[in-house]
C-alpha cells in the first residue's frame, strides 16, 4: 500500500493561477509558454510578472514551475536545479501566507498549488515521506479556497484531480486517503469537476483539458475518441510540446490506426527541430519507438528493424529500455530466432513489459498480444 499512496499527490499537474482580473491576461501568456515547453521565455515572463507584482505569489510560483520543468528536461539529475525549484517554491509560499489577511481565498489557493507542486516533485524523486504531508496540506488549502470562493475554478480543478485519482487507488489504500486528506475518493465527481473547468473560458481551462486527455487515454477509461479530440486541440495550440503529439500517437495505436501513429510520431519530421533543445533528443527517441512499435504491430518487420536500429544509436530516455528490449525480442521471434528472443524476454524488469514478455513466450509474435506500450514521455 505504501508504494501506491503517492497517487494522492500525483493529482497535482501544472495549476493555472487564481488572480485578480487585471492579472488574467498576463498570466494567460505565461501559462501558454509553460504548455508550449518554452522554458527560457517562461522563466523570463515569470521574472517580469514578479517584478510587476512583487507582493503577489504568482511570479515566484510560476518561476518555480519553470525551474521544475527544466529539472525534468535535464533528466531529474541536477541537484542545483532542484534546489532552485525549492527556493522559488519557498518564496511563493511566503508571499501566499503574507496575503492571507487581505485575500484569504487566493492565499489558500496559492498555498495549495505550491505545496501540491512540491509534493509532485518529491514523488518524481521517490521521496514519498516528504511528498505525502505536502499533498495532504495542499488539498486542505484548496478546500478552504473553494469554501471562501466557490467560483474559484482553479481550486476546483485541483479537487477534481484529487477525487478522480484517489478513486483509482487500490481499495485498501482508500480509507487511509480519507484519514489523511479528510476527503473521499469519487471518480464520477472528479470527472464532473474536471469537465466543468474544461468547459469554462478561464486560465484553468487548458490544464483541465490536458488532465482529461491523460485520463481518457489510459486503460482505465480507454476513451480513445475523446482523448484524440482533446489531444488534437492541444497539439495544434502547443506545437512545441512533444508530450501531446506523442500521446496522440499512442492513442492512434490503441485505436488500431498504426499508419496515423507513424505519421504523428514522424521521427524525421521538421516538428522535432522546433522543440526546445532540452527536450529534442528524448522526443525523437520516443518518436522512433512509437514508429517502430506501430510497424511491428502491423507485422512490417523490415521497417521495424530500421527504426529500432536508428533508436539504438540514441540514448534511451527514462522508462524506455525494457520496452525496446521487448520489441527487439518480438522481432527475433518474427525471424524464427526464438532462443535469442527468450534471452531478451528474460532480461526485462519492468512489470508490465515483463508480463507481456511472458505472454509472448506462450504465444510467439506475431500471433501474440498486440498491446501498445503504456504511455511514457521521458519528461
Amino acid at each position: 500500500m505504501r508504494l501506491r499512496l503517492p497517487v494522492l499527490v500525483l493529482a497535482f499537474a501544472l495549476p493555472a493561477a487564481a488572480a485578480p482580473p487585471e492579472m488574467e491576461r498576463e498570466l494567460a501568456g505565461v501559462v501558454d509558454l509553460f504548455y508550449d515547453m518554452d522554458f527560457d521565455k517562461a522563466r523570463a515572463a515569470s521574472d517580469a510578472l514578479a517584478a510587476r507584482h512583487p507582493r503577489h505569489p504568482a511570479g515566484a510560483f510560476y518561476r518555480s514551475v519553470s525551474t521544475y520543468q527544466r529539472w525534468i528536461a535535464e533528466g531529474m539529475r541536477s541537484t542545483e536545479t532542484f534546489r532552485a525549484f525549492e527556493l522559488d517554491g519557498e518564496a511563493a509560499e511566503a508571499a501566499a501566507r503574507a496575503m492571507m489577511d487581505s485575500n484569504p481565498a487566493e492565499a489558500h489557493y496559492y498555498l495549495g498549488a505550491t505545496l501540491g507542486f512540491r509534493a509532485r516533485a518529491n514523488v518524481a524523486r521517490r521521496n514519498f515521506l516528504r511528498a505525502l504531508p505536502d499533498g495532504s496540506a495542499a488539498v486542505k488549502h484548496l478546500k478552504k479556497a473553494l469554501a471562501l470562493d466557490p467560483a474559484l475554478s482553479d481550486a476546483r480543478l485541483g479537487m477534481g484531480m484529487y477525487h478522480y485519482f484517489a478513486a483509482r487507488m487500490p481499495a485498501g489504500a482508500k480509507p487511509f486517503a480519507y484519514l489523511l486528506i479528510g476527503e473521499g475518493a469519487d471518480r464520477k465527481l472528479g470527472l464532473s469537476e474536471l469537465w466543468s473547468v474544461a468547459e469554462t473560458t478561464g486560465i484553468a481551462r487548458m490544464e483541465a483539458r490536458s488532465v482529461l486527455a491523460v485520463i481518457l487515454s489510459k486503460d482505465e477509461e480507454a476513451d480513445w475518441d475523446g482523448a484524440e479530440k482533446l489531444l488534437a486541440e492541444l497539439t495544434a495550440r502547443y506545437p512545441r510540446n512533444p508530450v501531446y503529439r506523442l500521446r496522440r500517437a499512442y492513442v492512434a495505436e490503441r485505436r488500431g490506426d498504426f499508419d496515423a501513429a507513424v505519421a504523428l510520431a514522424d521521427p524525421d519530421g521538421k516538428w522535432i527541430s522546433t522543440l526546445h533543445p532540452s527536450v529534442r533528443a528524448p522526443a525523437r527517441a520516443w518518436a522512433l519507438y512509437r514508429a517502430a512499435e506501430s510497424r511491428l504491430l502491423q507485422g512490417r518487420a523490415a521497417e521495424t528493424a530500421g527504426w529500432l536500429a536508428e533508436l539504438d544509436r540514441l540514448p534511451h530516455p527514462r522508462g524506455m529500455k525494457d520496452w525496446v528490449m521487448l520489441r527487439r525480442a518480438n522481432l527475433l521471434d518474427f525471424q524464427g530466432k526464438h532462443r535469442e528472443a527468450d534471452a531478451l524476454y528474460g532480461r526485462i524488469k519492468d512489470k508490465t513489459a515483463a508480463a507481456l514478455a511472458k505472454r509472448f513466450r506462450d504465444e510467439r509474435y506475431p500471433a501474440g498480444p498486440k498491446d501498445a506500450a503504456p504511455y511514457f514521455t521521458g519528461y
